[in-house]
């Protein structure tokens, strides 16, 4: 039985010494793509023991970055209103249409009776005293042979582009012969510019003219300048 003992004793001593040499000289282990250094054997007759150690390559993850594309919907400007129509233009003077004809001479102030006065033989027409502009709301005054014309008859004269308007008398007038008042200055201008605007025989002017027609408004005669058709 003891020899059973020694023996047995033996086999796990030897067991065990076959264990460390094998422990002793097998290979480093690697764990995880990196070397482990195992303890190695002493070093004998100088022998050098090299342990290698191995580097896991890096690893390099690359995420694809997903770009998504949103397409806007196309904004429409303010919308802007369209500018308005354009006025139609005005429409043209009327043509006038004489109907009568006769001497036409001018006066003014300065020739007036009583002289350098603006006195008329109807001053409840419409000025109170020689005047007017010459537009169809205020024609210029005018004169002519006592019941000739009735009071505030409007006549108009395509030669000075003007409407008058009855409201004096001309001694030295007769039928259709119209003196037309040429303004109110008294200097010997306006006595020249009655003269160069009368004009020999008869000329045409139109009796109870519509409105509309070509004006040029103002004295005939003012700042010592004379109408000139």
């Amino acid at each position: 039985m003891r020899t059973r003992v020694v023996v047995g004793a033996a086999a796990v001593a030897v067991l065990l010494v076959i264990g460390v040499a094998v422990y002793l000289f097998s290979p480093p282990r690697q764990v995880a793509g990196t070397s482990i250094p195992v303890a190695g054997p002493p070093i004998i007759g100088g022998a050098t023991y090299v342990t290698t150690t191995s580097t896991a390559a890096p690893t390099t993850t690359t995420t694809a970055a997903s770009s998504s594309t949103t397409t806007a919907k196309p904004t429409s400007a303010a919308s802007i209103a369209p500018p308005p129509p354009a006025a139609p233009p005005a429409a043209p003077p009327q043509q006038a249409n004489p109907n009568a004809s006769g001497q036409i001479t001018f006066y003014g102030a300065a020739d007036n009776d009583p002289p350098g006065s603006r006195e008329i033989a109807f001053p409840d027409v419409m000025h109170g005293r020689a005047g007017g502009t010459g537009t169809f709301d205020d024609p210029i005054t005018f004169a002519a042979q006592q019941g000739s014309f009735k009071p505030g008859t409007k006549i108009y004269v395509p030669d000075v582009r003007r409407y008058f308007i009855l409201e004096d008398t001309c001694a030295n007038c007769a039928g259709s012969h119209v003196d037309l008042w040429a303004g109110a200055a008294t200097d010997r201008g306006i006595v020249k510019c009655e003269d160069s605007l009368t004009r020999n025989g008869s000329r045409p002017y139109q009796v109870n003219p519509p409105a509309g027609l070509a004006v040029s408004p103002g004295d005939l005669y003012q700042n010592g300048h004379c109408f000139r058709g």
